[in-house]
């Protein structure tokens, strides 16, 4: 495909119309590298030789799919966030080979895959592992969740005890980030709902909390609305490669994004694939041994061009 950087200019200058103020010279500090109707991936370069990746995805044109491994044990009563603690199931998920991933996605959806990237937090570095928090899939509640660090009774952190978590839901039209509520389930327990994931706003996360904010490899994600108009925002998803979430949330901002701003898995396990480019962040060891179900990953989020319904399933 060959790049129309003219595209990346006529969207940083529509979000100027639109009061959008930023300190950088964005049209000139990120690069497109690939674009596509309805989506577009961006680097920046970053001090220190580091480098961040940014998403703009429209869900008008754009689907979002969620790529999790099938069920091998059922965690029965172990949910810990959905509708009550011990009241929902938390299953095993079997572990996905990244690049096993990307190639049956391809297969089945050819030029119309966009990017690939990691998403919930997990539990167990094993071939299974149960999901952090509750996830809704194509009208299902999947999982209740069962991260001992959130708003849970007897959290292994008491900070962890009053957080709020939020959720990412979307569905053919729209995308939006609101509260979760762990007591009632909403908003995944709202029929409308179709698709959703919670997770931590941004400043919960652990390495934030404990880890004095030091620079790791993120994904953050926030909202844009581009009109005024509710109901067709933007999906801005900022990758870091070396940078504090603080820092990262803070690119989003300068985009003028003022929505919750979300952190989905990340750390070693942070992996971004684009289907021009290939893999660009690849999970890395979890050790010197180097692990090697640590590349296999329990949940993915799938970003395609919206085609013909009667071409795929």
């Amino acid at each position: 495909m060959n790049l129309n950087p003219g595209i990346f200019t006529f969207f940083i200058a529509t979000l100027i119309n639109l009061g959008i103020n930023s300190p950088l010279s964005i049209s000139t500090s990120y690069q497109p590298l690939d674009v596509v109707d309805g989506a577009g991936l961006y680097k920046q370069a970053l001090p220190d030789g580091n480098e961040a990746y940014l998403q703009v995805i429209d869900l008008g044109k754009i689907q979002i799919e969620q790529l999790v491994g099938e069920v091998t044990s059922r965690g029965i009563g172990e949910g810990k966030y959905y509708q009550g603690e011990g009241k929902y199931d938390s299953p095993f998920f079997k572990m996905q080979l990244f690049s096993q991933v990307s190639d049956e996605y391809a297969k089945v959806y050819g030029d119309s895959v966009f990017t690939i990237i990691n998403c919930s937090f997990f539990e167990q570095y094993q071939s299974s592992s149960q999901l952090s928090f509750p996830i809704k899939l194509n009208g299902t509640v999947i999982t209740g969740g069962s991260s001992p660090y959130g708003p849970i009774a007897q959290p292994k952190d008491k900070f962890y005890r009053n957080i709020t978590l939020k959720a990412l839901v979307w569905d053919e039209k729209q995308v939006y980030i609101t509260d979760y509520n762990p007591a009632t389930g909403a908003p995944l327990s709202d029929n409308s709902v179709k698709n959703a994931i919670a997770t931590y706003q941004y400043s919960d996360h652990p390495a934030k909390v404990f880890g004095g904010n030091q620079k790791n490899r993120y994904h953050l994600m926030g909202t844009l609305n581009k009109d005024g108009i509710q109901g067709d925002e933007l999906l801005l998803i900022m990758t870091v490669n070396r940078a504090t979430i603080d820092e990262a949330a803070d690119l989003l901002r300068k985009f003028g994004v003022k929505s919750d701003i979300i952190t989905i898995d990340g750390g070693i396990s942070t992996y971004l694939f684009n289907r021009r480019l290939g893999n660009i962040t690849l999970p890395q060891s979890v050790n010197l041994t180097d692990n090697p179900q640590f590349r296999s990953l329990p949940h993915y989020l799938g970003f395609r061009v919206k085609r013909d319904r009667n071409l795929f399933p």
